[in-house]
């Protein structure tokens, strides 16, 4: 998926400013490998989920050459367990960090990177890289992992969206209870008077009564506007949505990914909830009143995503990320 256009580029930010934003703005990062190691064994779930891991270190691999060649198959990738494999977040985070030595150079191949497989655990401030923070985390480190479930539907979302004025001027939301509590209160909020509800409720079985029928992307698109909700970390269908003729509704992000939420302005690119959910049939009753307005933010979205989307420049800002931290990284043994 490329955004080749001059207009596509309105919103396009400077691979220098992504890349500052990535590392956080910090000019150095200096690891103690003993602390590193006292964070790793706190939890069970750092145990499984910090590594230290060089490109050289699986270059010549199976693990490797599985990543390369199979996991991005679309009958493999949507596998929670993929074969020969327990973890499928493991290889598809992998898969990422492999690919920008794949395709445009072995530069800091040897340098071993702190990762982070997981969302929401804490790293006690050492400068892991992981595929979303807080907003008030001041040490760790975005990169573009995970892409295959976070990204590839706006493929889906290209292929099967339609033009603005087709689109039912109504709002739809479908997820799973995953995260705090800010999904239940939605969805106990607006259940009743809009095409909202949990898709699944197989980690909160007391929410049943809260389920309606799965609906998928082609079928959401047909909606004007798609309600995009922080779970775990970031909002899994933000990216699609952003990519489409719709227009996302949401609360002000709490989370960052590698789009740089944080950078989406209200009533530019979305149009925001209160944090206590109370104001969308205000914002849809605007909504109503102003569909030019709410078509130009559907295009503004399009027009940021589409920095993301143009694989080219995409991956010489993943390349620049991972050289930029092998240039300021220091591990020391005090």
């Amino acid at each position: 998926m490329r955004g080749d256009s001059h207009s596509d580029k309105e919103f396009w930010i400077s691979p220098e400013e992504r890349v500052d934003f990535y590392l956080n703005s910090q000019a150095s990062f200096d690891i103690n490998l003993k602390r590193y190691e006292e964070v790793k064994s706190s939890t069970s779930w750092n145990q499984k989920e910090m590594k230290l891991v060089s490109y050289d270190d699986f270059q010549r691999t199976f693990t490797h050459w599985y990543c390369k060649h199979i996991v991005h198959l679309p009958r493999i990738r949507n596998i929670r367990v993929l074969p020969f494999y327990k973890s499928y977040k493991d290889l598809h985070s992998l898969m990422n960090f492999f690919l920008p030595f794949d395709r445009i150079g072995k530069e800091y191949a040897s340098v071993k990177y702190p990762l982070f497989y997981g969302e929401a655990g804490d790293t006690n401030e050492i400068p892991c890289i992981r595929k979303s923070r807080r907003a008030d985390d001041p040490t760790s480190v975005i990169f573009n992992f995970r892409s295959l479930r976070l990204t590839s539907p706006c493929e889906v979302s290209a292929h099967n969206d339609l033009p603005w004025e087709q689109k039912k001027n109504n709002v739809i939301w479908r997820g799973a209870t995953t995260g705090q509590d800010q999904r239940v209160q939605f969805v106990e909020k607006y259940f009743k008077e809009y095409d909202v509800g949990f898709a699944s409720t197989k980690q909160k079985p007391h929410l049943d009564h809260l389920k309606k029928d799965k609906v998928s992307i082609k079928e959401q698109l047909q909606y004007k506007f798609i309600i995009s909700l922080e779970g775990n970390d970031v909002a899994s269908n933000l990216r699609w949505v952003l990519s489409s003729n719709s227009v996302p509704i949401m609360t002000k992000p709490y989370w960052q990914s590698w789009i740089m939420e944080d950078r989406l302005e209200p009533n530019m690119h979305y149009l925001e909830l209160n944090n206590d959910l109370s104001n969308l049939n205000e914002l849809l009753h605007w909504a109503r009143n102003n569909d030019a307005a709410c078509k130009k933010i559907a295009l503004n979205g399009k027009k940021y995503m589409s920095q993301f989307l143009d694989l080219d420049n995409d991956l010489r800002v993943q390349k620049m990320v991972l050289d930029e931290y092998a240039k300021r990284l220091t591990y020391n043994n005090n």
